[in-house]
């Protein structure tokens, strides 16, 4: 959870030191925290009430693959984990009814075994195998219960979460079986080269591609989150990762045109970089997947913050590893600036709110109000406003299913400013 109340956000984005490069007319605050109330409430009703997949948030009947056979994998684990995230990280309380059913719903259908040939199930039949973002999923769902149990306990004390230094996390035998076996699901699905897919053997590489860039970025942000619950990654983990999504990055580009922003602050992106983005699958797999976009270059940029701050001080990460990644960043950075916009995602053929989405992780995983010269909250918090549908959710018709429930937790999480920071602050 990253704030006490829906009102503090607004104090929050009017502080000194960030509306200076954020500033926004002082009617959107309260526009801020309307759409958060509507949204969360949108997404509460949206819990199935009965029937087999009863206290889940649903799958979806998404395409396969070319070459690919049968029903697609029911994704049931995965929605309902992600959907009781940003319901905490919106400061749902965690002994909310949808809150402990969903959980529930977990506990009883997820195959705790995460063995790689298990069966996949029908909901409320049991045993529901998980793919790697699912297992992601679930570490930051586990995350997100304990930090609002522990800010709850603050608040009866009559005490600030945000003065208050958090204890080490202590997870309940059950919820510490779950999070070991997910950990150690990810870290066995980790390709040879670095990435992840979606969990091979168990899920046979689509076209042959055993990585993309997604599905990596997710499963790091579930393993830093896994790291902060106290379970331990072995470095080795994100070194590899590192060499992947380095690799993985557009080899070259044209120098960057920086603009200075408007309010005559300072950019991160300089007239040396380069605009270096990332594909879904660079180099390899279906067409359109090779395609460098927004959604993907964020990605990728949050891969390298994440593995920065968690290599911070080990032998494996030497001076030439580390210019390596601030450059990959700031390139990065430079790629998102040359091709702004929070209307659509640029470049990419779909999932216009997950890029707003990798927006918000790139913004605070590294601790920037300004992106080039755009302020990213703002300029997507006004889109996302406006582009409310009247009952309180979103859906931009780019998502895959269920688009509803996914386009509405990429928005309030955009606009709860939900990723937790791990440390680094980019600067130049």
């Amino acid at each position: 959870m990253r704030t006490a109340a829906a009102a503090v956000l607004a104090t929050l984005l009017l502080a000194p030191g960030t509306a200076r490069a954020q500033a926004m007319t002082s009617d959107l605050p309260p526009k801020i925290n309307q759409a958060i109330d509507n949204g969360v409430k949108w997404l509460k009703a949206r819990q199935i009430k009965d029937g087999a997949e009863k206290d889940s948030w649903g799958t979806g009947n998404n395409p396969l693959y070319p070459g690919g056979s049968g029903p697609a994998h029911p994704l049931y684990i995965g929605i309902t984990a992600f959907a009781l995230y940003t319901l905490l990280e919106c400061d749902v309380d965690p002994e909310d009814p949808t809150i402990v059913s969903g959980m529930e719903y977990i506990h009883k259908n997820l195959d705790r075994n995460f063995s790689v040939d298990g069966v996949a199930g029908n909901a409320g039949g049991g045993n529901l195998r998980v793919m790697c973002y699912e297992a992601a999923a679930l570490l930051m769902m586990y995350e997100a219960f304990y930090d609002a149990k522990w800010e709850k306990q603050i608040r009866a004390a009559k005490k600030d979460p945000r003065k208050e230094k958090k204890p080490a996390v202590k997870l309940d035998q059950d919820h510490d079986g779950i999070c070991k076996g997910a950990v150690n699901f990810l870290v066995k699905t980790q390709s040879r080269t670095g990435g992840w897919r979606y969990g091979p053997p168990a899920f046979p590489s689509p076209l042959g591609v055993d990585q993309d860039t997604s599905s990596t970025q997710i499963t790091l942000l579930g393993l830093v989150s896994a790291v902060r619950m106290g379970l331990a990654v072995d470095a080795k983990v994100f070194h590899t990762a590192v060499i992947t999504t380095l690799e993985n990055q557009s080899k070259d580009g044209p120098l960057a045109k920086p603009k200075k922003p408007v309010d005559g602050g300072g950019t991160m992106v300089q007239e040396t970089d380069k605009c270096r983005g990332w594909a879904y699958t660079p180099g390899t797999g279906d067409s359109k997947d090779q395609q460098v976009s927004g959604g993907m270059t964020a990605s990728g940029i949050c891969s390298l913050i994440i593995i920065k701050s968690q290599l911070k001080g080990n032998a494996l990460f030497n001076k030439e590893l580390q210019a390596r990644v601030e450059k990959g960043i700031f390139d990065g950075l430079a790629w998102l600036d040359a091709n702004w916009t929070v209307t659509s995602n640029p470049g990419g053929h779909r999932s216009h709110y997950y890029y707003l989405y990798g927006l918000e992780r790139v913004g605070v995983l590294g601790g920037i109000d300004m992106i080039g010269a755009n302020a990213w909250y703002v300029q997507g918090a006004i889109h996302l406003v406006g582009a409310q549908r009247p009952d309180g959710h979103w859906n931009s018709g780019t998502e895959l299913e269920p688009a509803d429930v996914l386009d509405t937790c990429f928005a309030l999480l955009f606009l709860k400013k939900a990723t937790m920071p791990v440390g680094v602050v980019l600067t130049r």
